[in-house]
C-alpha cells in the first residue's frame, strides 16, 4: 500500500526548502546589486530550511514501513542497503558532477578550494578527497562539492544503522532504536557531537538522528494500530510547526542540532504520525498533484539550486541589456516595486518544477528500474521481503 500522505509531505518538504532558496538567491541578489530591499516573502520562509527535518522523519517512517515483512538476515540487510543507495547515489552523482564541472569551468580545480583549504590537514594536502568523500557522501570536515550533499551524509548514515538493525529479529526493534536513540543523547551531551558531522563520531552522535528515529516510531505505532486521535495530533503538529516557522530565531550551534530536534523535529513526528493513522483509517487522502510532486521531491530537492543560480544570472543579463529602459527594473532583484521580485519567484518556482519533472523522467525513475532489476537478480530470495507489511486495525 502506497501511502499518498506520505507523498504530499515529501513534497511539502520540498516545495519548503526549495521556497526558503529561493528567499535567500533573492536577498543574496539585492547584496550583490548593492539594492536595499526586502524580500517577496519572509513570513514562516526564513525557517523554511525545516523541509530537511521533514524530511528526515519521513525516511525513517519509510524505513520501517517497507520493511515491514523482512526476516532478519545478512542477505536482507544487503539487499535493503543495496535498495536505498541505489535510490540515492545515481541522482546525487549527476547533479555532484554537474557541480564539479562548473568549478573546473569557473575555477579550474574541479572543487571549491575555499572547502579543502579550510578543512582538515589531510584534506588540504590531498584536495582530491573532498571528491572523494562528497561522491560516496562520506562525512568531511566540509560540505560536499555540491553543498546540499550535507543532508544525504546523514540519510546513508541512517540506513547503514538501519541495515545493522535489521540483523536481529524485528520484534526487537523498538528496543534497538531506543538504544541508538540513548546513545545518540548520551555522546551528544557528552560532547562527542557538533554543529556539523565533520566525521564519524560527530555523524553517529549528531542530534538529527533522533528525527529518524522519531519517523521509525511513528510507523511503528501507526502499522500496530496505535493510532491515538490522529486528527488532534495531527493539528497540534500542524499548530507547532506554524509556530515553530513564526518563532524560531537566528541560527546557532544549538539550534543547528538539537534546537532543531526540538522545533522543528518534534511538529513533523506529529504531522507524519497524524496524518498518515488518518489515511490509513481511510479518513484523509491527499491531492493527486502534491503526490506527483512527491514523487519528483528528491529531484526537486537537488536540482532547484542549479536553476535558481542559473535565473539569478539570466536576470543579471537581462537587465544589464535592458539598462537605460524601464523593464530593466524587472530583472534588477533589489529594484523599487514587486516586479522583480514576484517574476523572480515566478520563474524560480515554474522552472524548478520542470526541471524536477524532467529529471525524475528522464534519469530518476530509469535509474531506478535498472536498480529494481539489478537488485532482483542479486536478492532473489530476499527481494520480496522488502515491502509493507499488513496494517492492523486501531487498538486505541
Amino acid at each position: 500500500m502506497k501511502l499518498n500522505s506520505i507523498q504530499a509531505l515529501r513534497a511539502v518538504a520540498a516545495m519548503l526548502v526549495m521556497i526558503y532558496h529561493v528567499r535567500a538567491i533573492e536577498m543574496d541578489a539585492f547584496l550583490r546589486n548593492g539594492l536595499d530591499d526586502q524580500p517577496l516573502v519572509s513570513l514562516l520562509i526564513e525557517n523554511g530550511f525545516a523541509g530537511v527535518d521533514l524530511f528526515f522523519v519521513i525516511s525513517g517512517f519509510i524505513m520501517v514501513y517497507v520493511t515491514g515483512e523482512v526476516r532478519a538476515s545478512l542477505a536482507t540487510s544487503g539487499a535493503f542497503l543495496f535498495a536505498r543507495a541505489a535510490r540515492i547515489y545515481p541522482v546525487w552523482w549527476l547533479f555532484a558532477l554537474i557541480m564539479t564541472g562548473y568549478f573546473f569551468v569557473a575555477y579550474g580545480v574541479p572543487y571549491d578550494v575555499e572547502r579543502t583549504v579550510g578543512g582538515s590537514e589531510l584534506m588540504a594536502e590531498q584536495p582530491w578527497l573532498h571528491l572523494v568523500y562528497s561522491y560516496l557522501l562520506l562525512p568531511q570536515h566540509s560540505v560536499p562539492v555540491f553543498g546540499l550533499g550535507w543532508t544525504l551524509v546523514h540519510e546513508m548514515h541512517f540506513y547503514l544503522v538501519f541495515a545493522v538493525l535489521m540483523l536481529m529479529p524485528r520484534r526487537f526493534l523498538p528496543w534497538l532504536l531506543g538504544i541508538w536513540a540513548a546513545m545518540v543523547t548520551g555522546g551528544s551531551l557528552a560532547g562527542l557531537s557538533g554543529a556539523y558531522a565533520a566525521d564519524y563520531l560527530k555523524l553517529f552522535f549528531h542530534p538529527l538522528s533522533m528525527e529518524f528515529i522519531a519517523g521509525a516510531f511513528a510507523a511503528m505505532l501507526v502499522t500496530s494500530g496505535r493510532r491515538f486521535r490522529p486528527g488532534t495530533v495531527l493539528a497540534l503538529g500542524l499548530a507547532a510547526m506554524l509556530a515553530s516557522l513564526l518563532l524560531q530565531g537566528d541560527e546557532t550551534a544549538f539550534t543547528l542540532g538539537w534546537g532543531r530536534v526540538l522545533w522543528f523535529g518534534i511538529p513533523c513526528l506529529l504531522i507524519v504520525y497524524g496524518y498518515s493513522a488518518l489515511e490509513v483509517e481511510g479518513r484523509a487522502g491527499a491531492p493527486k498533484w502534491l503526490v506527483t510532486v512527491g514523487d519528483w521531491s528528491y529531484a526537486l530537492y537537488l536540482s532547484h539550486t542549479f536553476v535558481l543560480s542559473a535565473l539569478r544570472r539570466i536576470f543579471n543579463a537581462l537587465a544589464a541589456r535592458l539598462e537605460g529602459t524601464q523593464s530593466a527594473d524587472w530583472f534588477t532583484l533589489g529594484a523599487p516595486g514587486l516586479m522583480d521580485n514576484a517574476l523572480f519567484y515566478l520563474l524560480g518556482i515554474s522552472l524548478s518544477m520542470i526541471a524536477a519533472w524532467l529529471t525524475f523522467r528522464y534519469f530518476e525513475r530509469p535509474a531506478m528500474r535498472l536498480a529494481g532489476k539489478m537488485r532482483r537478480a542479486l536478492f532473489a530470495d530476499t527481494n520480496a521481503q522488502l515491502r509493507p507489511g499488513p496494517i492492523r486495525t486501531a487498538v486505541w
